[in-house]
């Protein structure tokens, strides 16, 4: 049974966009990179390809760049439908297995490390000076291969004219590794588990072997594997920021640390990414608001790499089709290369530079700022009676007691666990997850809402415990009293001091370091401010918005502590208030 589940994550891995195809039309290559270590590429030429110059669009990843058949070696189907479109329009497409997987040579040292970064400029300069290159490239790819796109910008190589970053990771250590400073093993383990059989070329767990590079099998290559890292284990003895995750802290492998070098290769990128999955959003705007590279945005309502609608208004407990579809997203694609790495007029430059789909309306919006003109940031207090209002409360003592209800959860297809290929399903109706949990909600609006951007909670709390988790959900809660998720935010509780980030302008920052971080004082009262991830929702004429306290996610999150039931005291009155602020736009 669970070599069933990995098989089915690779074969979501290998077949983003739906479909696969084997081109004949293929090379393989042993390129040495940083120290010599030869890392392994197939270039895949179109079907019709006669000796012209074309440009060449990169994949680096750490899934396989290829399979065969682990008993005849005899190469397996492993080109997406979005590989093919783009051999399809006259495109050399180079797939590479990163330092210390697939086929290559090396040992990793984590995930995205300054090395592997400074490999893909030996890659780059090696494919430029073939005979088949036009000396132009780009790269492309969804998660890990979506971050390495991006990357790619940072080793400021001048043959670089594009890149496709999709549902990329911008800050590894608050997404996916450590989302609210806490261990989420409910997707951690199963990836941990996955990328080391695929290290090992695991062949009885995947049910196929990694593709060779020449006759002989790599053997050598993935004897070197042995000494990867395994993730789980890695990111458990990690818990800050500025620990180490392998030889390299978190701080140092993600995009965010190479800011200075992308911005300054001033390469243009088209960021597809969703609003409901981990946290690529707020990346994708702190990328828009702080880098400067040319960008043009798509924010859809989908799971992670666009594959099914995911908007609670719309999808319940049945998959749906994405918007934009399938093919849409890939048109959008090629046409991005065409206008900057074929000089072929596209429009490009007359697309908006971020759209964005609202929910409630179910549409598109676009703007050419982030955040929109218009916004303004309004705060909601937690009341009596589970009341959300505008208006400060009056009371002197108010307060709330909440016993911890460590079987609350947001199910098991939900933002976080779709980075593991799962759909979103069932966040239309949290009813019966409400009931579990601390409420608060407004009257039905008399007039409709505008949400667009970056919630944030303020409470005022005490604890009967010095560590704990907390989590708020933010919903629509339509007239007959249904409540819809809409966002979240958490933070694991030794985390709540807040730092300095001149990326967070009136967001609250925490810095995750160890330094920062303390237990909780048992039943003193607290300032704990956090943001939630950011959104857009039209909240209509009648409906009401609510926010939902919790201590914990079940099936996502570890449990914090993992002995004993915290009680919190939430405080809601003249001296100590709790708010929610929400951006809106007028």
């Amino acid at each position: 049974m669970i070599a069933k589940k990995f098989l089915f994550i690779l074969f979501f891995v290998s077949t983003f966009q739906f479909g696969f195809s084997q081109a004949s039309n293929v090379d393989s290559y042993y390129i040495p990179a940083v120290n010599g270590t030869k890392l392994a590429m197939d270039v895949y030429f179109p079907e019709d390809y006669n000796n012209q110059k074309l440009p060449v669009l990169f994949e680096f990843t750490r899934y396989w760049r290829g399979k065969e058949d682990a008993k005849t070696g005899k190469p397996m189907a492993s080109l997406s439908k979005r590989d093919k479109y783009f051999l399809d329009n006259d495109y050399i497409l180079a797939k590479v297995d990163v330092r210390g997987t697939g086929a290559s040579y090396g040992v990793r040292s984590g995930e995205y490390t300054p090395t592997e970064v400074k490999d893909a400029w030996y890659i780059v300069d090696w494919v430029v000076n073939q005979q088949w290159s036009d000396g132009k490239v780009g790269a492309y790819g969804t998660s890990y291969s979506g971050t390495t796109a991006e990357l790619l910008c940072a080793t400021q190589h001048p043959a670089i004219k594009a890149v496709i970053p999709g549902w990329s990771d911008f800050d590894v250590y608050e997404s996916p590794s450590r989302p609210y400073g806490m261990l989420a093993t409910s997707f951690i383990a199963p990836w941990s588990q996955y990328v080391d059989w695929l290290d090992q070329n695991s062949v009885e767990n995947l049910g196929a072997s990694v593709r060779r590079v020449s006759e002989d099998f790599p053997i050598d290559a993935i004897k070197e594997h042995k000494n990867n890292p395994i993730v789980l284990e890695a990111l458990t003895a990690s818990p800050f920021k500025d620990s180490k995750f392998g030889d390299f802290k978190f701080e140092e492998l993600d995009p965010l640390h190479w800011k200075k070098e992308i911005s300054e290769s001033n390469v243009p990128m088209l960021v597809l990414t969703s609003w409901l999955d981990a946290g690529t959003a707020e990346g994708t705007l702190l990328r828009l608001q702080h880098f400067t590279n040319p960008q043009k945005v798509v924010m859809m309502p989908t799971s992670h790499g666009g594959r099914s609608h995911a908007s609670p208004f719309v999808v319940s407990d049945s998959v749906v089709d994405p918007i934009p579809s399938v093919i849409e997203q890939l048109r959008l694609q090629l046409n991005f290369f065409d206008h900057f790495i074929k000089g072929n007029d596209k429009g490009v430059e007359d697309w908006p530079t971020i759209k964005y789909y609202n929910f409630g309306e179910e549409s598109f919006k676009q703007s050419d700022i982030w955040p929109p003109k218009g916004q303004q940031r309004i705060q909601y207090f937690l009341d009596a009676n589970g009341e959300l209002n505008t208006s400060s409360p009056d009371e002197h003592l108010g307060m709330d007691e909440y016993i911890v209800d460590f079987s609350v959860s947001t199910g098991t297809n939900n933002r976080w666990t779709t980075q593991m290929g799962k759909h979103i399903l069932n966040l239309d109706n949290r009813n019966a997850a409400d009931s579990l949990m601390l409420t608060y909600t407004t009257a039905p609006l008399a007039e409709p809402l505008q949400i667009t951007g970056t919630p944030v909670i303020s409470l005022n709390l005490s604890s009967t415990h010095q560590e704990g988790g907390i989590f708020v959900y933010l919903e629509d809660v339509d007239p007959s009293g249904k409540s819809r998720y809409i966002t979240e935010g958490g933070l694991l509780l030794q985390h709540r001091k807040l730092s300095k980030n001149d990326m967070f302008d009136k967001i609250p920052y925490h810095s995750f370091k160890k330094s920062d971080a303390s237990p909780m004082s048992i039943d003193k009262i607290e300032e704990v401010c956090f943001k939630l991830h950011p959104t857009s929702i039209l909240i209509k004429k009648g409906h009401s918005i609510r926010i939902a306290i919790s201590g914990a996610d079940k099936d996502t999150f570890d449990k914090v502590p993992t002995e004993g039931i915290p009680t919190l005291n939430i405080y809601r009155n003249k001296t100590n208030k709790s708010f929610l602020e929400l951006p809106i736009i007028k």
